[in-house]
């Protein structure tokens, strides 16, 4: 029996909207990834959810003098709104607050990090703010980097550089709530995780070795080169002192007193990536279905392929912290209550974290407060999904950093009718006009015929190659290259022609070249699943069942076809001259 996959993208924090380089970092890949494998009749599971409970989310809340509760629920909302008008279909998209299960699966994990001797408490200094009376936590500190010198380094982390970061290093620190107000370094204490044993560790370093062979250079760089080879590894705190969050459990495994814990919380870097569990964990009782088929693996078995499809900010904790955290699980003991692997048992770790890099707009970073964003929502209304799709898969910043061109989104989308859409168009209705609306016979053209297969059979396997190992720009290459070949063999066999001499020989071109559609409309189906089903409608084709893509489906002559229609319309080109003095014109800029 095949393997289960289980694919997530990364939890996006409810404290804003998305935007497009959120959904093209870690969402819309994912969701290619996870249609191509139901195309091919594999079981995988495709779970997400908002993080609820960062630091990010209770300054939203302060400052819009709300609950955080109300905060969180609102960007859900907004989240799985735009992740669904965009055709990214989840499994299950849950939400950290909801404290059963994610609340006592998380308290787990703590307390088995703390049995199995992974977790200390710490002293340590934090900023003080007398003005509400409470340490600051991370995100509520703000100030110079002391890595890159960046000037709006968050308490936690560079959005420059990328690294993690303490607060109590920051250069120039002034509190993210009020930047006059002066802070003070007071002594305080956390618990911290120990991942100086990581890369040695004889649980994990066999793991780590294969898992390193799969990974995009991008990776290897940021979590080899950069990190484990480079920086170092040390303790990372996983308790903040906040108002909101996963209280830290005040008993271990043995009952006994943790010590006083009172308004200490779990880490959002730390608590967040449980909730991948505890979301495929509320999927599996809605389907009535087992969720340690997904994440536990007995001895002798593989387990499932576990794989996160996240954004290059997110890295180090995906590819270090947290395969840590779970390799740390495993106990020799069972415990009561417990949810997780029991003796024996451990959680699968990631088989790959295929992360992407930056899409910024324009050349710059979208920023909401600079009026330099698209609206997705708004983006929505005005164009089709799928030419969305289309366009953010061919920009998408697979290993670099890449940009939302609103005149390439033109030239993209113009592509994709010119080729796509007008060679399905104009082969199906110059079948519906000169052969009743059916397949016509083949006559001859064996050299054509064997051609034509050649290509649907190299266009798949080069496709499936692509999309296996997370190439998905140059998999899209591919199901638009198909479409080319079948407009240079129209431009080759010329039926317009043939059909004013030879109507058998114009039909048998005709043939051919109806046999490219049933193919396309499968290789386009991960990348713009509407257009694909609406050109299977017009082949006259059932949903296809689920299995190897080759050998393609045919059409036998005689097929009765559906309606020929206009399968993809083009943007006029001065509604994107108008989008792009919009932009210019939010964001204060001079037009170019």
């Amino acid at each position: 029996m095949a393997r289960p996959i289980l694919v997530t993208s990364a939890l996006p924090y409810a404290n804003g909207p998305p935007h497009f380089g959120h959904l093209t970092g870690a969402y819309l890949p994912a969701d290619i990834f996870v249609r191509y494998q139901r195309l091919i009749g594999s079981e995988v599971v495709f779970i997400c959810g908002t993080d609820e409970h960062g630091v990010g989310v209770t300054l939203a809340a302060e400052q819009e003098g709300v609950p955080y509760q109300e905060v969180v629920d609102r960007w859900h909302k907004v989240w799985l709104d735009a992740c669904t008008r965009l055709g990214i279909e989840f499994d299950n998209f849950s939400q950290t607050s909801r404290r059963d299960p994610h609340f006592g699966l998380s308290q787990e994990f703590f307390r088995r990090l703390f049995h199995n001797g992974h977790l200390e408490k710490k002293e340590t200094q934090q900023y003080y703010s007398a003005a509400t009376d409470r340490f600051l936590a991370d995100r509520y500190v703000r100030g110079t980097c002391y890595i890159c010198g960046h000037e709006n380094a968050r308490g936690d982390e560079c959005p420059k550089c990328g690294s993690w970061l303490e607060s109590s290093k920051l250069l120039d620190p002034r509190s993210a709530l009020d930047p006059d107000e002066k802070l003070e370094l007071r002594d305080a204490w956390q618990f911290e995780i120990d991942l100086a044993p990581f890369k040695d560790d004889p649980a994990i370093k066999p793991w780590l070795d294969e898992f390193r062979k799969g990974l995009k250079p991008n990776v290897v760089t940021f979590v080899f080169d950069k990190t484990i080879e480079g920086e170092g590894l040390e303790s990372r705190p996983i308790s903040r002192d906040l108002p909101w969050g996963v209280p830290i459990p005040e008993q271990d495994l043995d009952g006994e007193s943790i010590g006083d814990v009172a308004g200490k919380v779990l880490y959002v870097w730390f608590e967040a990536p449980i909730g991948y569990i505890s979301s495929t964990i509320e999927w599996a009782r809605r389907e009535d279905r087992d969720w340690r088929r997904y994440w536990i693996r007995k001895p002798g078995e593989e387990g499932a392929r576990l794989i996160h499809f996240i954004g290059k900010d997110n890295i180090t904790f995906h590819c270090i912290l947290w395969p840590a955290m779970l390799a740390w699980q495993t106990l020799e003991r069972d415990f009561e209550g417990r949810q997780g692997p029991g003796p024996g048992e451990e959680y699968v770790r990631p088989e790959n974290v295929p992360a992407n890099e930056f899409l910024n707009l324009e050349g710059r970073k979208f920023s909401k407060s600079e009026g330099w964003y698209i609206d997705v929502q708004d983006f929505l209304e005005r164009y089709d999904a799928d030419m969305a799709r289309y366009y953010l898969c061919a920009a998408m910043p697979e290993t670099a950093d890449s940009d939302f061109l609103w005149r390439e989104f033109k030239v993209r989308t113009d592509e994709l009718a010119n080729t796509f859409g007008n060679f399905a168009s104009r082969v199906l209705k110059f079948a519906a006009k000169y052969f009743e609306n059916r397949v016509p016979p083949l006559v001859g053209l064996e050299d054509e015929a064997q051609a034509i297969a050649a290509a649907i059979e190299t266009r798949t396997q080069a496709l499936v190659d692509h999309i296996e190992n997370y190439r998905f720009r140059r998999a899209l290459a591919e199901f638009r290259g198909l479409a080319e070949d079948g407009d240079k063999f129209m431009d080759r066999t010329k039926p317009w022609q043939l059909r004013k001499t030879d109507l058998d020989a114009a039909g048998s071109s005709i043939h051919l070249a109806l046999q490219l559609l049933p193919p396309l409309s499968v290789l386009a189906a991960p990348f713009v699943p509407v257009l694909s089903a609406r050109l299977r409608a017009m082949l006259n084709l059932s949903e296809r069942t689920p299995g190897p893509l080759l050998p393609a489906e045919r059409l036998e002559a005689g097929h009765a076809l559906g309606e020929a229609a206009v399968l993809v319309e083009k943007v006029p080109d001065e509604q994107i001259e108008a989008e792009v003095a919009a932009l210019r014109a939010r964001a204060g800029d001079a037009p170019s």
